[in-house]
């Protein structure tokens, strides 16, 4: 498990090839050097334990009992008497026992003698009672937001969601995943704070698909996962394999062979899903169907109601076709399969991350603050489900909390300083977000409020647009595992942590950079505020995202040319053992403005007022004729989310001379099938960075449509 950085030696070595991936890649072990360990003249938490023994003597023998991993000889009562940044939620000594009743009664345990219990108990009951913080300060109670997953998981990698309701005389009541009531908060000692609960945390230990088949208004989907056998395909859980392998390295620091920079190793490979729900509700509703209807009389109506919303035979499922008749749902032509086969992601989304705000131009601060409010300006996500038919849908965010699928909304693209909502061609499909209980150990689930289906209405209307994809959202491991938008640190990935990357040389040296400044009151002029800087003798081959309908589209690259960057050659087809090279090699290094390279102009020096539209497009054709365009000016440097009320001083991508996207390629492209990219160095030079920020995906008919491309 995961050691705190100030309590260890680190030790600065090499990502090194599957092969040599069990030598001595680090010499770190995970085991507390009781040298490194800083004397406090304060409490340090489990002294605080050891002074109320009276109701934590149960969790202060589990504490003893449980070692940071099996191949680790330092238990946790060592790592919370160390320095550090720890949340903690204990259980009362009264807790642990009904917990452990409610064990006994069901034979999960014959005993509730706690030091007889297996450890496979006391570990789950210890690691989800904690929360590393890592180098940023604990959670207090004031940190926390009503319905909303704290940003840093638990020891247990499961996310720690706070509740509020009120009591018979209106006092307001602090529950931990819906059942863990908060009974004294903030209690601060050296190393963090400590949050005393009256029930032990126990998230779900079920699958997601066992989840729903046994909550009691979803059992209907539930029953249909079973049918087209997704209940079994959706199973997986955590790569014990891969974390056996790096053992010795999860979660620790590492420092890059190529720079001076650190950053963490992966804390665990795990598995997740994410599945929209049709709750029984509104199945019966929209389908007609009484409280008594069979199976089949279901099966039948919901068959009825795909075929008369045009579920068809779109080029997604290229040479084959949907199966109508016969009832072999488990096939991934049958109808039945590929309509389930659309609800499921392929990685693990709590509430904040089915759409990520970061910095959009023109948003008002409290956007994220005012749950009524309407957000000022578009926000939305582009995820691809699962089935062999590579399929994708849109969530669109409308205000804090308010969710929609397959939205689509009209706005001013020639407006120069806005990027309002100016009406909703395609309202979607709401997302239930206020939900308690809905995540379990591989996925979680979201009720929808109205039946989810694939036809033209999203391949035409919905997705034909441009779609920009942060790199993070194309690695399904980035969420799952609490690493997108996860500012404590740096990460640093081995060859074979994404099963999107297809091909990753040893020498590649992979890290993610989610700005770990941003809440200090910097941020970048990235998508979402975080990229990769990928160095070494750069060498990788990653899937593109699909697209909704066959044509020609662009593959664009965003690109921060500057003095530390490198040369790539680019290469992109269907087979990713043999891709062809595509155009000259892509270069990102500059020592000045890079104009002479990309053409581009400030568009003060084309029109003093900045918003001459036919000089700015006349630039746009400019750039675009030198394989260039202009940044978006969708992505803004912001500070802290500064109110842009009264105009926006800020620079935006557009702004930027270095900030411009690269057209890597024009083609065909089909949908439903899947297309390889491939990055590689062309320089002998190892400390040259490679930027990976965002890929967008435009269909001719946003390139080359009757109307000039929008700037966001």
């Amino acid at each position: 498990m995961n050691m705190l950085n100030h309590i260890k030696q680190y030790c600065g070595a090499p990502l090194m090839a599957c092969a040599l991936a069990t030598m001595a890649m680090y010499s770190c072990k995970e085991d507390i050097d009781e040298r490194d360990l800083y004397t406090f003249t304060g409490e340090m938490m489990t002294d605080y334990f050891e002074h109320h023994t009276d109701s934590f003597s149960n969790y202060l023998s589990l504490l003893n009992k449980i070692h940071l991993s099996k191949h680790s000889s330092s238990t946790m009562k060592e790592l919370l008497d160390a320095r550090g940044n720890y949340t903690c939620f204990a259980p009362t000594d009264g807790a642990i026992k009904s917990y452990l009743d409610s064990l006994l009664a069901v034979g999960e345990v014959e005993t509730t003698d706690i030091n007889e219990i297996p450890d496979s108990v006391a570990e789950y009951i210890v690691f989800n009672s904690i929360i590393d913080n890592g180098n940023s300060t604990a959670f207090m109670t004031t940190d926390f937001v009503a319905n909303e997953p704290l940003s840093v998981t638990n020891m247990n990698n499961r996310y720690i969601t706070p509740h509020y309701t009120n009591d018979v005389e209106d006092n307001t009541l602090l529950y931990i995943n819906a059942y863990s009531k908060v009974i004294n908060g903030d209690i601060e000692v050296e190393n963090g704070y400590i949050h005393t609960i009256d029930h032990v945390i126990s998230p779900s230990k079920s699958s997601i698909a066992e989840m729903i088949m046994a909550t009691a208004n979803t059992q209907m989907f539930g029953r249909l996962l079973e049918k087209t056998g997704w209940d079994k395909k959706i199973n997986k859980w955590r790569d014990t394999e891969w974390e056996e392998k790096y053992y010795d390295k999860l979660g620790e620091k590492v420092t890059c062979r190529y720079s001076d920079y650190t950053g963490k190793f992966p804390k665990q490979r795990e598995y997740g899903y994410t599945i929209f729900v049709e709750t029984d509700d509104v199945l019966r509703e929209k389908l007609s169907l009484n409280e008594g209807a069979t199976e089949t009389e279901f099966i039948e109506a919901l068959k009825s109601y795909v075929q008369q919303h045009n579920y068809y035979d779109d080029d997604t499922n290229g040479s084959h076709k949907t199966t109508w008749t016969d009832n072999d749902f488990d096939d991934d032509r049958n109808w039945l399969n590929q309509f389930v086969a659309y609800h499921i992601l392929p990685e693990k989304l709590v509430k904040t991350q089915l759409v990520v705000s970061a910095n959009e131009y023109g948003r008002d601060a409290s956007d994220l603050q005012d749950n009524n409010k309407r957000f000022t300006v578009n926000v939305w996500e582009y995820w691809e489900t699962m089935g062999i038919q590579r399929r994708s849908l849109k969530v669109t965010g409308l205000r804090q909390g308010e969710l929609r699928i397959n939205r689509k909304s009209i706005y001013n693209p020639r407006t120069y300083n806005e990027n309002k909502i100016l009406s909703e061609k395609i309202p979607g499909i709401r997302i239930e977000t206020n939900v308690e209980d809905n995540d379990c150990k591989n996925g979680i689930y979201w009720p929808i409020e109205d039946i989810l289906i694939w036809n033209e209405e999203v391949a035409t209307n919905v997705l034909n647009e441009r779609q920009r994809y942060d790199v993070t959202a194309l690695l399904p491991e980035m969420m799952t595992n609490n690493m997108r938008q996860n500012r404590e640190d740096s990460w640093f990935f081995p060859t074979d942590y994404f099963d999107n990357i297809c091909d990753m040389t040893y020498e590649t040296e992979f890290e993610y950079m989610p700005n770990t400044r941003y809440e200090h009151g910097g941020s970048w002029l990235d998508y979402q505020i975080d990229e990769f800087n990928i160095r070494g003798p750069v060498d990788f081959t990653m899937k593109l995202p699909p697209v909704p309908r066959s044509g020609t589209y662009e593959v664009r690259f965003g690109v921060w040319v500057s003095d530390n960057r490198g040369m790539v050659q680019v290469y992109l087809g269907e087979d990713p053992k043999h891709l062809p090279a595509i155009g000259t090699p892509l270069d990102l290094r500059s020592t000045g403005t890079g104009r002479d390279l990309t053409g581009w102009v400030e568009e003060k020096e084309i029109h003093p007022a900045g918003t001459d539209s036919t000089s700015l497009y006349e630039n746009q054709k400019t750039m675009r004729n030198l394989g260039f365009m202009k940044g978006p000016k969708y992505i803004t440097a912001t500070k802290n989310q500064e109110n842009f009320s009264g105009g926006c001083p800020h620079l935006t991508a557009r702004d930027n001379a270095n900030n411009v996207r690269k057209i890597i390629y024009t083609g065909d492209f089909e949908a439903g099938q899947t297309y390889w990219i491939r990055f590689k160095s062309v320089l002998n030079n190892n400390r040259k960075e490679f930027f990976y920020d965002f890929i967008e995906m435009v269909p001719k008919s946003v390139f080359n449509g009757e109307r000039n491309e929008d700037i966001w």
